[in-house]
């Protein structure tokens, strides 16, 4: 086995695992209980409604960037970026490494979770795992995950997909905090306090 098919396996195994874990098992969870997945009016509005148009044409074209690299190998190598294969299994290895974090970071938050930015039915303030340190680990998995698929693949289109991801975490966070701020208000500024963005932050003893 060569090592770029060995890279497009991990590539489609990720690719399946977020599938599963992302897409299938929350579809399936929010149908037992009753909770719709799809946007509405509410949703959009907190989310903005550019950055939902946003998104959603960044999902499209990224459904078609898959395409392109999957099944027309040798026109999209023309796409790929030369470093060392070194880089490109450290990219594997981070993003492995975020995507089950990912995954974790999303399962804490069980019912709570959600694609769009609503608040759920009794929603509460989830400070365990680790969601005690930071507040949006998700986010930040999903930041440093396209960083490591960017390696992964060597290849320019995932490089603009995680410059892509960056763009459109920075404001959907803002967002997020704002309505959360609004749901929780004081609860929620004192956790801002004791919690990293991005990064996780401890308490000095």
């Amino acid at each position: 086995m060569n090592a770029e098919l060995t890279f497009r396996i991990v590539f489609w195994a990720q690719l399946m695992f977020i599938m599963i874990f992302n897409r299938v098992l929350p579809a399936l969870r929010a149908k037992k209980s009753g909770v719709k997945l799809t946007p509405d009016h509410e949703a959009i509005e907190n989310e903005g409604k550019f950055w939902f148009v946003f998104r959603v044409i960044a999902g499209i074209l990224l459904a078609a960037a898959l395409v392109f690299y999957s099944f027309f190998p040798i026109p999209s190598s023309r796409f790929q970026f030369p470093i060392p294969y070194a880089w490109r299994w450290a990219g594997v290895i981070l993003s492995s490494i975020c995507l089950f974090f990912w995954i974790y970071a999303q399962e804490i938050l069980d019912r709570y979770w959600s694609v769009n930015l609503k608040i759920q039915k009794e929603h509460r303030l989830v400070t365990s795992g680790p969601y005690r340190v930071m507040r949006h680990p998700i986010y930040s998995a999903m930041i440093f995950w396209s960083a490591g698929l960017a390696l992964d693949t060597a290849h320019a289109i995932f490089a603009a997909f995680a410059v892509v991801v960056i763009l459109w975490t920075a404001p959907r966070i803002s967002k997020e905090e704002k309505m959360l701020i609004e749901h929780f208000g004081a609860a929620y500024l004192d956790y801002m306090k004791t919690t990293g963005r991005f990064l996780p932050k401890f308490k000095r003893h």
